[in-house]
């Protein structure tokens, strides 16, 4: 039997029949065998539904975090000894999210959840300065003559490389091949 990926996507259907096969009296290992499906996963998606029901399996938009939500979090966790995965169902966040956030508590103390930097695609306005228009004509003709250098530095680099193959190519032909 085979085993899907583990970072294959599955849809609310197939999460909802793993709940149907369940209730209808099926185990984790033999649901697992069925729809060949990891029985950790199959596991994660049972206490789920029953924490949150259907809408446990409902992505929600990433919510941007605040620091008390965070320290509120970690503190609950220390406090009434929570599971990773207690704590993940309680707060609908990830495994990741509350392990980082307890490390970091641990390490550097619960006041520096405040200073975590959101990581991801960064803003349009991010990107590369656009290039300014040159204003006034002196602006104009130094940006004219550093293109000029630049362009002739390019055309001698150029020329001398070449000149080198040249040579390299006429002191090949020049030497008798020996046996």
């Amino acid at each position: 039997m085979l085993i899907k990926s583990k970072y294959k996507k599955y849809s609310i259907e197939e999460k909802l029949q793993v709940v149907e096969l369940y209730r209808q009296g099926y185990g984790c290992r033999l649901i697992s065998k069925k729809l060949s499906i990891d029985t950790g996963l199959i596991g994660r998606w049972l206490r789920l539904y029953k924490s949150k029901g259907l809408d446990g399996f409902i992505k929600p938009s990433k919510p941007q975090l605040s620091t008390t939500f965070r320290q509120i979090a970690v503190q609950d966790y220390f406090e009434n000894k929570l599971s990773y995965e207690q704590a993940r169902l309680k707060y609908n966040v990830s495994v990741f999210a509350i392990t980082s956030w307890v490390n970091k508590a641990k390490n550097h103390g619960i006041s520096s959840l405040a200073d975590i930097k959101h990581s991801g695609r960064p803003s349009k306005a991010m990107g590369r300065p656009k290039k300014k228009e040159p204003e006034t004509e002196l602006e104009k003709l130094r940006a004219e003559l550093e293109y000029v250098l630049a362009e002739n530095a390019y055309l001698k680099k150029l020329k001398a490389l070449v000149e080198e193959r040249i040579v390299r190519e006429s002191s090949n032909k020049s030497k008798p091949s020996s046996y």
